[in-house]
């Protein structure tokens, strides 16, 4: 309603000026001053035609909007200048019905054209504020990896861009570019909230990772004392589960977008594949027990030997250091401190994670 009430004022000045006017005397407009003089060197009719020359001037300003600010700038002095000319016409002047008419008509304009200064400053001053933010958001992402802390800090800085660019007014110079704007921020933040959920599930699976490894070893430290009846610290069905939950945690991140490019992602893969060697490890002792019950009563209970014959000792021998131990012509492993050196492994492992993403910021 707003805009319709400037194209109905300008469109009174206008046919004002085109009707009337020229039946009155179009040679007024033609000999009117191009700047105003001194309103009191004027009379009432001059006054009338030049105020009325200054609102032609504004109106024709400001067609085909938008402009910029310096056209609607422009177009505001010349209104407020017919204003003043038209309070300079006296009370008892002939023409005084006509110019009252004609200075309702100006403030209306004025106030319309003084609003769509406003609006224009505005998007301006928006817009630009809005490339800065975006700017320095595109700047604070580049060369990842980063920190939790970092992508945050950039998601804030293009919601404030997009929160900037809603803010343009429309019907400017700049509404259009906003909107194209807008799009491009929205989807740049969209990546940047993905590289966070990411970080958030990268962040939860190594605290999950490092609460097991810790857990781990404070169990070998209770069998060492003897404060733990548990022969490797841990029954083999919360371990199992253990390493289950800790497979799945991998997992979920797995599945975030560019969770397998995360810097902690290659070493908690390899620190589940030890977790889950050895517990092929412990089923295949138990597995073996278990087909052989005579070692029930063997002593087997604290020995825990596991002939290399059951498991993979390619790998094992490769990448752990264990003890070897023959018994009865065969090559076998203590269940227990091989185990117990898998974990400690993992445990180094976990912590150099840690410090690798720590460093990162």
């Amino acid at each position: 309603m707003k805009r319709s009430h400037l194209a109905i004022a300008l469109s009174i000045a206008s046919c004002w000026l085109t009707g009337y006017g020229l039946r009155q005397s179009i040679s007024d407009f033609r000999s009117a001053p191009e700047q105003p003089a001194a309103a009191h060197s004027l009379s009432p009719s001059q006054l009338f035609l030049t105020a009325r020359q200054q609102a032609w001037e504004a109106a024709l300003l400001v067609q085909h909007p938008p402009h910029s600010i310096d056209t609607w700038q422009e177009a505001r002095v010349k209104w407020r200048q017919a204003i003043r000319l038209i309070e300079e016409i006296p009370e008892n002047a002939s023409i005084s019905t006509q110019a009252k008419q004609r200075l309702a008509v100006y403030k209306t304009n004025y106030q319309e054209i003084s609003q769509r200064l406003t609006d224009e400053q505005t998007a301006v001053e928006n817009f630009t504020k809005a490339q800065t933010l975006a700017w320095q958001a595109a700047v604070t992402g580049q060369n990842p990896p980063h920190p939790l802390k970092v992508w945050q800090r950039a998601s804030q800085k293009w919601e404030e861009a997009i929160s900037l660019l809603q803010a343009v007014p429309p019907h400017t110079s700049l509404t259009a570019k906003a909107k194209e704007r807008l799009a491009l921020y929205r989807s740049n933040q969209a990546a940047i909230n993905q590289r966070i959920t990411t970080e958030e599930a990268a962040k939860s699976t190594l605290q999950e990772f490092s609460e097991a490894a810790t857990r781990l070893n404070d169990l070998q430290i209770s069998v060492v004392k003897e404060q733990n009846p548990e022969p490797l610290g841990i029954p083999y069905e919360d371990y199992r589960d253990l390493v289950r939950s800790l497979r799945t945690a991998l997992n979920q991140l797995e599945q975030r977008p560019g969770g397998k490019e995360h810097p902690a992602y290659a070493d908690l893969a390899t620190t589940i594949a030890d977790y889950e060697f050895a517990l092929h490890i412990w089923e295949s002792y138990l597995n073996l027990k278990q087909a052989n019950a005579w070692w029930l009563f063997n002593s087997d209970f604290y020995n825990q030997l596991v002939p290399l014959s059951e498991i993979d000792s390619d790998t094992l021998l490769q990448r752990y250091n264990v003890k070897i131990s023959q018994r009865a012509g065969e090559a076998k492993i203590p269940l227990k401190f091989t185990l117990w050196e898998i974990w400690e492994q993992a445990r180094q492992r976990v912590y150099r994670i840690q410090q690798k993403v720590a460093s990162l910021t």
